[in-house]
């Protein structure tokens, strides 16, 4: 593995959002959350990603609200997987939140500060990527601020799948493809190989051993899995995708990696599908994950979990 790396995670909790947050909290140093819509609404992502780190002993982590909407269409949801309110059948207990006040591009100048620029700062995209665009856009220091952008999104090009496009590429192609465009040091992962990566229904039967947090996961897993049992493949199994992003940050070694310059379908029935840029079209290659060490996948999962045990 890495040295313990310092991340900044951009989501939209989100229960798989959440359990990357507890992961995270394990295996890197966390600077900060920042959230967008996705999942569910932004009110409640920014909500989430609070009570999260409450529960995990880190309330003092910074987060910021970000975008509320995709750049140009209309905010699509996902609540059949995530519940209403994005964690499912977990209830936060009632906390005096701030609410909603700063712009998204009050928020990335905050990111554009010395403190994220001079601390080799890996970027994890668990969410749609409206806020990297707007970021990008708004301030283009931002786009070589990294030491990499890590983003949960898309599918390698080619791959025989079910499904051509993924929801956070989807629900915002524009922002997938300026993040494609200009950012420097991008990796993606995709769903044909956090796919891969699926947790036994089975396993679930250790959360109670992490006490409150366990006990958190455990009422949102046991939504999530109703729709998300079977993808992948597999029927007793699910895939925890955001959990996989966070792994490609602190066990590179388990993937395969293969550099491609991309570009997004961001029209029509294709509307989502992540393609290789023309020849002629200069684009920065992604570092793009092939394949994943599956049981050395469960076993630093589960390893990261220790930190919680009651």
């Amino acid at each position: 593995m890495v040295p313990r790396p310092t991340v900044w995670l951009d989501m939209d909790p989100g229960i798989d959002d959440s359990w990357a947050i507890a992961v995270a909290l394990s295996q890197c140093d966390v600077a900060g959350i920042s959230t967008v819509a996705g999942n569910v609404e932004l009110e409640h992502t920014f909500q989430n990603a609070q009570d999260v780190l409450n529960v995990l002993g880190h309330p003092e982590i910074p987060v910021f609200p970000g975008a509320d909407g995709p750049l140009l269409e209309p905010l699509i949801t996902a609540q059949a997987f995530h519940g209403e309110q994005g964690l499912g059948d977990y209830v936060a207990e009632p906390r005096n939140i701030p609410g909603i006040s700063a712009s998204t591009l009050r928020v990335w100048s905050r990111w554009a500060q010395e403190p994220i620029r001079e601390s080799a700062t890996h970027l994890i995209a668990t969410g749609p990527l409206t806020n990297l665009a707007m970021g990008f856009l708004a301030f283009p220091e931002l786009r070589s601020a990294w030491r990499s952008i890590t983003a949960m999104c898309g599918a390698l090009p080619g791959t025989e799948m079910d499904k051509a496009k993924e929801f956070n590429v989807y629900v915002d192609p524009h922002a997938a493809d300026v993040v494609f465009r200009y950012g420097e040091r991008v990796q993606m992962l995709g769903i044909n190989v956090a796919h891969k990566a699926l947790v036994p229904i089975r396993d679930l039967d250790r959360l109670p051993r992490y006490g409150k947090v366990g006990r958190m996961l455990a009422k949102m897993l046991n939504f999530y899995t109703i729709e998300a049992r079977g993808e992948g493949g597999n029927p007793d199994a699910f895939p925890i995708d955001d959990v996989v992003a966070v792994a490609a940050v602190s066990y590179p070694e388990i993937f395969q990696w293969r550099e491609l310059p991309l570009t997004v379908v961001r029209e029509g029935p294709l509307r989502g599908t992540v393609v290789i840029s023309p020849i002629d079209v200069k684009r920065p290659v992604v570092r793009v994950a092939l394949d994943i060490e599956v049981e050395e996948f469960l076993i630093w999962l589960w390893q990261s979990m220790e930190r919680y045990r009651a």
